[in-house]
C-alpha cells in the first residue's frame, strides 16, 4: 500500500524589515517594564523566543536597539497625533487636542514613561540623544504648524509661531515631568488649564476659547473667528476716531491702495478716497462718531469679510456754526493683507439726517 505524501506547507520566512519591526516593538514592551538603562539584549531575545546573536545581526549594539525602538514607537505616536490634530474643524479646536495630545493621561502614561525615560537616557547614549533631539523638534513643529494654520485664517495673533510653539512645548515637557513622576503635583485637568493659558496668551485668545464647550462651538460656515471679530471691530472704531480726531494719517492707514468709497459721492482709489474725506470732514467744526453696531461674514481662509455697521454722527459745520446729526450703514468690504483687515470698500447707505 502506497503511503500518502506527506504534505509540506510554505512556511514565509520574514523579511528583514519585518524582523527589524517585531525586535523594535518587543524592545518597547521590555523597556516600558524594566526602563531604558535595566534592558538587556537577551531580555528582548528571550521575549522573542530567538537567540540574542539574532538581535546583534539586525543591531550592532544595545545603544542603537534602545535609541531606534524609542524612534520606532515615538514616530507612530506622533504620526496619530497629527493625524487627529488634522482632523479638526479649526485652528483654536487643532490647537485644543495638541494640548490634549501632549498632556500625559496619568502616572501610568506608557507614551509619557517612554519619552522621560528617553531623556535620561539621551545623556548617556549619543544615538538616543540624536533621536530624542529629532522627536522634539517634530513636536514642536506640529505645534507650529498649528498656530501658524491659526494666524493664516484669522484665528489667532501671533508674531513668532516657532518660538511660541518651542515655549509651549517646553512648558508641557518640565510640567509632566513633575505630573508623572510625583503624586499628588496637580490633576490632570489642572495640567491642562496651565497650559490652555500659556496657549491662549500665546496666540492672542482667552482661555476660555480653548475649552471643549468653547471649541465645540467654533466658528463656522461665515462667522468671524474671536480674532478677527476684535481685528474687524478696532478697524472700525480706527476709523470713528480718526474722524473725530481729524487726524488724515490714521485714516489713510484703514484703506486698501485701490479701496472704493461710496458716500453720495464716490472715490476710487487711495488717494482720491482721502480728497474727498477731507473735503467732508474738514468742512466740520467738530464730530463725533460711533459705530454701535456691526455685524460681519468672513471667509478666514481667503482673508475676505463684509460688514453691515451702524453709524451715527453729531457735529457742528464751520460754515454758519449749524449743528447737524446723522443716521446711516455701511456696507463694506474688507481684505486682510500681511495680517492686517483693511477697508476695500465702503458704501454709505443713508437712513435719516437731523440739520
Amino acid at each position: 500500500m502506497q503511503a500518502a505524501p506527506v504534505s509540506c506547507a510554505t512556511v514565509k520566512k520574514p523579511t528583514v524589515a519585518e524582523r527589524r519591526a517585531e525586535i523594535l516593538e518587543v524592545t518597547c514592551e521590555v523597556v516600558i517594564e524594566r526602563g531604558f538603562a535595566a534592558t538587556r539584549i537577551a531580555d528582548v531575545a528571550k521575549r522573542l523566543g530567538v537567540s540574542s546573536s539574532l538581535i546583534h545581526y539586525h543591531f550592532d549594539s544595545k545603544e542603537q536597539l534602545l535609541a531606534e525602538a524609542f524612534a520606532h514607537y515615538a514616530r507612530k505616536d506622533v504620526a496619530e497625533m497629527e493625524a487627529e490634530i488634522s482632523a479638526a474643524p479649526n485652528a483654536v479646536a487643532q490647537l485644543d487636542r495638541v494640548i490634549h495630545n501632549y498632556v500625559p493621561e496619568g502616572s501610568g502614561d506608557v507614551e509619557w514613561m517612554l519619552w522621560i525615560d528617553g531623556w535620561g537616557e539621551a545623556l548617556r547614549n549619543p544615538m538616543m540623544r540624536k533621536i530624542s533631539q529629532e522627536l522634539d523638534e517634530q513636536s514642536a513643529a506640529l505645534a507650529e504648524r498649528v498656530i501658524s494654520y491659526g494666524v493664516e485664517t484669522g484665528e489667532f495673533v501671533c508674531a513668532d509661531p516657532a518660538a511660541a510653539a518651542m515655549r509651549l512645548t517646553a512648558v508641557v515637557d518640565g510640567l509632566a515631568v513633575q505630573f508623572a513622576a510625583h503624586d499628588g503635583m496637580m490633576t490632570r485637568d489642572q495640567f491642562i488649564d496651565h497650559v490652555r493659558t500659556l496657549a491662549a496668551w500665546e496666540v492672542g485668545l482667552e482661555p476660555d476659547a480653548l475649552r471643549e464647550p468653547q471649541v465645540a462651538q467654533a466658528p463656522r460656515g461665515n462667522e468671524p473667528s474671536p480674532v478677527t471679530y476684535a481685528a474687524l471691530q478696532q478697524l472700525i472704531a480706527r476709523y470713528s476716531d480718526s474722524v473725530i480726531r481729524h487726524d488724515h494719517d490714521a485714516c489713510k492707514a484703514l484703506w486698501t491702495r485701490d479701496a472704493y468709497w461710496d458716500m453720495g459721492e464716490t472715490a476710487q482709489g487711495l488717494d482720491a478716497i482721502m480728497q474727498l474725506w477731507e473735503s467732508k470732514v474738514g468742512s466740520l467744526k467738530w464730530v463725533v462718531q460711533a459705530a454701535p453696531n456691526a455685524v460681519f461674514e468672513v471667509d478666514e481662509r481667503a482673508g475676505t469679510a463684509t460688514g453691515r455697521v451702524t453709524i451715527s454722527e453729531q457735529f457742528q459745520r464751520k460754515k454758519g456754526n449749524e449743528l447737524g446729526a446723522f443716521v446711516g450703514t455701511y456696507a463694506d468690504t474688507y481684505v486682510r493683507r500681511d495680517g492686517t483687515w483693511l477697508f476695500a470698500e465702503r458704501i454709505l447707505l443713508p437712513i435719516h439726517r437731523f440739520v
